[in-house]
């Protein structure tokens, strides 16, 4: 935390040098070429429908209606690709998260520099980059972050309301149906447009609940009553009303889809996690600052509970929506991305409390860098040594990992005990970027599972004439494959979820092509002659071969049986 005479606001230079430091960061992993995942898919396979001709309310999945998504992160990754002209590059979707994530740094370094001032708003910023969870997102084009951006905008703003200069409310009307500084009307506006990022009601739940367990806490109507605002809720209302109106008029079956959608989210066993599933992650997720962490939250525990202030503000945001979510069977550590800000601020207290004792309360011998460097040195020998067999990458791996490890150890313990804290800073930096650097591309040659996968759907694309479409039956083993496959197959497909269906589609044809699994084949006679064309060397997350993605070519049969009704009405899901 800085001193009673230093600046408290950024600086443009600041926020220059916490730009670039992010963005080279995140461009480690779209530079390393690696492959999106099935999840990480989602978004820019329907963002690309939409990008080559598909509806800008409704997003599509294979020319589907796909509606557990809000189309607004879809409009941002259409604009990354109207700029870098390719819809269909692995890097391009990951740049467009990149182009949201950094805005998300520098709000976190504006929330820490408004509490603490400019240092600890630079460091904030920083640590919130390096953490795990958010540099795997940074890069990650799924909704969760630009929700994140949309949740930590909320939050910056009430920041500013009550620790900035609004926070004496001088001359501030308090009517239900007065006016408000348009700080409160943004607060309102970025509060409904939480709910178009992710899906209806978690954001706005994620951001709301920070705010109202500090207000409450404080007790406070003179801070409750600038938010009892007729319009701003009106405002908040309108925008988070807006797109879940417009679809509702055109597919009222949505409303069904949301309640089963987030009922199973909340009490009928989706995922299933145990209650103190976010208690285990939350030090997952903030690798490498856990300790820092930890420790800036267990120092700030007695200003949290004396009174309102910053150390309050930041406790309720780090603990109470883990708290809330985990009465949710629906658990999952990436929601925790929307409440590591907090632990960023935190972890500039707690860094500067280790550092101190290191300099001061450390015996001498134990401030000897050497001495760590070589500990850790000979157990990453030793456990290289016996595990060196099972290592992906071999013997190349091993020796860099053994390298990288004294190293490592010997630049931490120098950085913990020196005299300039600037310094000190830098280095631990420098250990977590270079660990970054190497593991990423590290994570991109050896530890990608959907190699074969990739392989296949190009040579199937190769397999299949020029003229005749592609189709890909939905997987309903891995659901989220299906933008997988959809996104990476050099050639469009359309998707379909029945047998009826692909003949339906196909009509006036004598064959279809599609992409299916091998254990869906033999329902697909039932409309015609399967000749399997060809078949992946191994599918990503196969049980058994059954599952593994084959190739085929359907002859249709003259006459084709109907399909049950009942099996269309539970098969035939258009909204997801």
């Amino acid at each position: 935390m800085d001193g009673p005479n230093a600046p408290t606001g950024l600086t443009y230079y600041d926020l220059a040098r916490i730009s670039a430091f992010s963005l080279v960061l995140f461009l480690i992993v779209p530079l390393s070429g690696r492959v999106l995942t099935g999840h990480e898919s989602v978004q820019p396979q329907t963002s690309r429908e939409m990008y080559q001709g598909g509806g800008w309310i409704v997003p599509t999945m294979g020319g589907d209606p796909w509606l557990e998504r809000p189309p607004i992160p879809s409009w941002f990754i259409c604009g990354v690709y109207a700029v870098a002209g390719n819809p269909a590059s692995d890097t391009v979707a990951r740049i467009a998260a990149i182009l949201v994530a950094i805005p998300i740094v520098l709000l976190v370094a504006g929330i820490g520099s408004c509490l603490y001032g400019r240092t600890t708003g630079i460091l904030a910023g920083v640590i919130c980059a390096s953490m795990q969870e958010f540099y795997a997102y940074a890069s990650n084009p799924e909704a969760d972050i630009f929700l994140a951006l949309i949740v930590t905008g909320v939050l910056a703003v009430f920041v500013r309301l009550e620790f900035g200069r609004r926070a004496d409310r001088v001359g501030e009307s308090t009517g239900f149906v007065r006016g408000r500084p348009w700080l409160v009307a943004a607060f309102f506006a970025l509060l409904g447009a939480t709910n178009l990022a992710k899906g209806v009601i978690f954001g706005t739940v994620m951001a709301g609940l920070p705010v109202a367990g500090y207000l409450l806490w404080n007790r406070s109507w003179a801070q409750i009553r600038r938010y009892v605002w007729l319009w701003g809720w009106l405002l908040a209302a309108g925008v988070a009303l807006t797109w879940p109106i417009l679809v509702i008029g055109r597919y009222p079956e949505i409303i069904e889809l949301w309640k089963s959608h987030y009922g199973g989210r909340l009490n009928k066993g989706y995922l299933q996690e145990p209650w103190w599933y976010y208690l285990a992650y939350i030090p997952d997720v903030l690798i490498p600052w856990t300790i820092p962490a930890l420790v800036g939250l267990w120092a700030t525990r007695k200003a949290a509970f004396a009174g309102p202030g910053p150390e309050r503000f930041l406790w309720c945001w780090a603990i109470v929506p883990p708290a809330v979510f985990s009465l949710a069977d629906g658990k999952h550590h990436h929601y925790l991305l929307q409440c590591i800000a907090p632990w960023a601020v935190l972890s500039v207290t707690g860094l500067r409390l280790i550092w101190q004792f290191c300099c001061e309360k450390l015996p001498r011998w134990a401030r000897e860098p050497l001495l760590p460097a070589a500990i850790w040195g000979a157990a990453a020998a030793a456990v290289l040594v016996t595990v060196r067999h099972k290592i992906p990458g071999g013997l190349e791996v091993a020796i860099a990992i053994g390298a990288f490890v004294p190293i490592a150890a010997f630049v931490i313990a120098r950085s913990l005990v020196h005299p300039n804290p600037r310094a000190a800073f830098v280095g631990l930096l420098a250990v977590v970027t270079a660990g970054y650097a190497m593991w990423s591309p590290y994570q991109a040659k050896y530890l990608d599972k959907y190699a074969d996968d990739l392989a296949f759907v190009r040579e199937a694309s190769r397999a299949i004439p020029a003229d005749s479409p592609l189709y890909l039956q939905f997987d309903w083993i891995g659901p989220l494959e299906t933008f997988w496959m959809l996104y990476h197959s050099p050639r469009p497909a359309s998707t379909i979820r029945d047998p009826w269906q692909l003949s339906e589609r196909s009509a006036g044809k004598e064959n279809a092509y599609i992409l299916t699994r091998r254990m869906e084949v033999e329902r697909l006679t039932i409309v015609g002659d399967v000749k399997i064309v060809l078949e992946s060397q191994h599918t990503r997350g196969e049980k058994d071969p059954t599952e593994r993605r084959v190739l085929c070519r359907v002859t249709f049969h003259q006459n084709i049986p109907p399909a049950p009704e009942e099996y269309l009405r539970v098969v035939r899901r258009t909204l997801w």
